[in-house]
C-alpha cells in the first residue's frame, strides 16, 4: 500500500491497494477506505471501478492498473523539456 501526496487541498489523497483477485495495484480514494459500505464488505472501489479485495499490506504492490493511472487526480504530467543550445546566437553573430 502506498499513498499519493497531494499539495492541493481540493485533491483527495489516493492510496494504492493491490487486489488479490487480479494482482494489480489499484488507486483508491481515501474517503472510499472509510465508507461504511466498504468497511462492511471489506472491498473498496478503485478509480477504475474494480472492487479491490486488498492483499496483505506487507507485500509489494502488484503491476499498476493502467486505467487507475489515467484517472488518478494526484498524478502530475511531466512536460517535455526544450533543449537550449547555449551560445548559439553568439556563434551565429561571430561567424557572419
Amino acid at each position: 500500500m502506498t499513498a499519493g501526496q497531494s499539495a492541493d487541498a481540493d485533491v483527495p489523497d489516493v492510496f494504492t491497494l493491490t487486489s488479490v483477485l487480479d494482482n494489480r495495484a489499484h488507486k483508491v480514494i481515501d474517503s472510499e477506505l472509510c465508507a461504511p459500505h466498504a468497511c462492511d464488505i471489506g472491498r473498496y472501489e478503485a478509480l477504475c471501478g474494480h472492487l479491490v479485495s486488498p492483499a496483505p499490506l506487507v507485500e509489494e504492490d502488484g503491476a499498476p492498473c493502467a486505467r487507475c493511472a489515467e484517472l488518478d487526480p494526484t498524478a502530475t504530467v511531466e512536460q517535455p523539456r526544450r533543449s537550449r543550445r547555449r551560445g548559439w546566437g553568439l556563434r551565429r553573430m561571430l561567424t557572419a
